[in-house]
């Protein structure tokens, strides 16, 4: 075994030893503020199109999606920077669909899944891992929705210490961050101000 295996697989024993020493507190709960991780959590970037149409960016590691769900194991053996094979894609994406929900004043609204690949990256502390990287058009019956409800728990139903960051990219391109969640929020849904995201930053006099 090389020195990186070896030393990522220290990293996930760490992070399973981690989970078990919080997975219970008064009354057996689990304890959400002990979510120490050996890899990043999932990322949801929304952007506005025209037509009524919201653009959603979603990502996370491609080895804690293994370990949440084992019947995508072929993802292990796809190349990175490659497009993923379309029976694949779409395996991936029924997946995620029981594990992602969006509504608008109590309204559900349709999420189309438009891209699906997987992309290598680095980070110094971790090394090299695999990013699954998933576009997604979001239709509303609103040009610029107010608010929206999120229900995500595509890894943290397994992987309990798994976060998920939601971000609004403006325009320009800058992003502002609206949610910051865990397993504990994603069942009962987090509220998303689109509006206040939409909003020029305040200027500093």
């Amino acid at each position: 075994m090389s020195r990186r295996a070896s030393w990522r697989t220290a990293l996930l024993a760490l992070a399973v030893i981690s989970l078990g020493n919080g997975a219970s507190g008064a009354g057996g709960g689990l304890i959400e503020t002990a979510h120490a991780h050996a890899l990043p959590g999932s990322v949801l970037t929304f952007e506005q199109q025209p037509q009524h149409t919201l653009h959603l960016t979603l990502q996370f590691p491609r080895e804690d999606l293994l370990i949440a769900a084992p019947e995508l194991a072929a993802l292990g053996e796809q190349a990175p920077s490659q497009p993923l094979p379309q029976p694949l894609a779409d395996q991936l994406g029924d997946y995620l669909r029981h594990h992602l929900a969006l509504s608008a004043n109590h309204t559900p609204l349709t999420l189309q899944l438009v891209g699906a690949r997987l992309e290598s990256t680095y980070q110094p502390q971790l090394g090299d891992y695999v990013l699954v990287v998933t576009q997604w058009d979001v239709k509303t019956e609103e040009a610029e929705p107010d608010s929206l409800l999120l229900k995500y728990d595509a890894v943290m139903h397994e992987v309990r210490n798994h976060r998920a960051e939601v971000e609004w990219q403006t325009p320009a391109g800058d992003t502002r961050l609206m949610a910051d969640f865990g397993f504990f929020h994603s069942a009962h849904g987090v509220r998303l101000d689109l509006s206040k995201a939409r909003q020029p930053p305040v200027k500093q006099e």
